[in-house]
């Protein structure tokens, strides 16, 4: 074979071999373009149902209550199992009634929810109506992406109870409205790890408009929540708050509150049934007032359920 014929072979080997690269390659790109057409690619999907409802004891959790959806919510506590309160003369805690919230909670969208709350109860005669919001900031994804939920809460609370002239006691409230307004923000943060275990933080934020002189006007906690499901319908739940508030320390007589509970789902109805150290059930009361002790036996049993009615279909 002369030079010249085999040049020619060469070079017409080098085309056919950088054609069919060429090909090969534009077919890959092709075959992953019609994937991607056709949804096959990997999607990074949202995490959901971190916790079953919009509250576990005290504490809110990342929960929205869905577009046109009303979540009726009925919060109940009992007095001390034990001490003063408590023990087989008041069927422990069961013949006292201390606090019960009412509440309703509607979703303007899915990311939106406004509610309107009535809490009475015999501790410190306290009568509030409570207006909140929640707004979902964040939502968890699947592999990669945002790797927290988050929302934020905020609240107002306006007691309706008759003026009181002791103003030494921290149940006053003046004449001006003012008087009468609490205000309560939270940053929610929270995160599911796999399908059993999920888990919360949350900053919190109380600013009572009267206090008494010895006492701070805003304090500052944080609270930190979890919940772990046996099955599909059964789990545990638990919230506690530390309050970094310099005069509501256990030196002074203050606890802060601690929560325990079951939780149990029905398919239509979601039943907390809990012990907590806290007769109030609004943050600006129970992270400011409390002076229960769980190891003097001053906590209670009680009990959160919630209902969640499609009033717009």
């Amino acid at each position: 074979m002369s030079k010249q014929i085999k040049k020619h072979f060469r070079l017409s080997v080098s085309i056919l071999l950088f054609a069919g690269f060429s090909q090969h390659t534009k077919a890959q790109n092709m075959d992953s373009l019609m994937l991607l057409m056709d949804g096959a690619a990997p999607k990074i999907e949202n995490v959901t149902a971190t916790f079953k409802t919009t509250r576990l004891i005290n504490l809110n959790t990342i929960e929205q209550v869905k577009r046109g959806e009303l979540d009726f919510r009925i919060s109940h506590r009992f007095d001390d199992i034990a001490g003063a309160a408590g023990g087989i003369k008041t069927l422990y805690g069961f013949d006292n009634v201390t606090d019960i919230r009412i509440a309703f909670d509607y979703g303007v969208t899915d990311r939106w929810t406004l509610g309107f709350a009535r809490s009475k109860g015999a501790y410190l005669r306290r009568q509030i109506l409570d207006f909140n919001s929640k707004i979902k900031l964040t939502q968890q994804k699947a592999g990669k992406g945002m790797p927290v939920s988050m929302s934020l809460y905020l609240a107002s609370e306006l007691s309706t109870m008759t003026s009181s002239s002791d103003t030494m006691s921290t149940i006053y409230f003046g004449k001006k409205a003012s008087h009468r307004l609490n205000y309560v923000s939270q940053l929610l943060i929270a995160r599911k790890f796999g399908s059993r275990f999920s888990a919360i933080l949350a900053p919190t934020l109380v600013h009572r408009n009267l206090v008494h002189y010895t006492e701070n006007n805003t304090s500052f906690s944080i609270a930190a929540g979890i919940r772990y499901k046996f099955t599909k319908r059964l789990g545990i739940i638990l919230d506690y708050y530390y309050n970094f508030d310099n005069t509501k320390t256990t030196g002074n007589g203050y606890y802060t509150p601690l929560g325990i509970g079951l939780e149990l789902e029905t398919g239509g109805h979601v039943f907390h049934f809990l012990f907590s150290n806290n007769k109030s059930l609004l943050e600006s009361q129970f992270l400011t007032e409390n002076k229960d002790n769980w190891l003097k036996g001053q906590f209670r049993f009680g009990f959160n359920i919630s209902r969640v009615f499609n009033v717009v279909k």
